[in-house]
């Protein structure tokens, strides 16, 4: 009885683990926290920002570059400096 409740609860960690490893799109609302968009790549960033600007204005990756990306990890923000062609 004793082994059966150690197996059940090594089962339950290890799928609340595996969950918990799954990699979350990245999003501008509130289901992605910021620390985590700091640490997102630029390749990340740039997707993110490509696929807001086409929901958002009907701009394709063609229409935009960008031109760099800036990270404040003290005050937590992010600016992307987008040119529109």
């Amino acid at each position: 009885m004793n082994n059966i409740l150690k197996l059940s609860a090594l089962c339950l960690f290890m799928v609340f683990f595996l969950i918990s490893c799954t990699k979350q799109p990245l999003t501008l609302d509130e289901k992605t926290p910021m620390k985590r968009l700091l640490k997102a790549s630029d390749k990340e960033i740039s997707e993110l920002v490509a696929k807001e600007a086409f929901e958002n204005a009907n701009l394709t990756e063609d229409d935009i570059s960008i031109e760099y990306i800036l990270r404040d990890e003290k005050n937590q923000a992010i600016a992307v400096k987008i040119k529109s062609k």
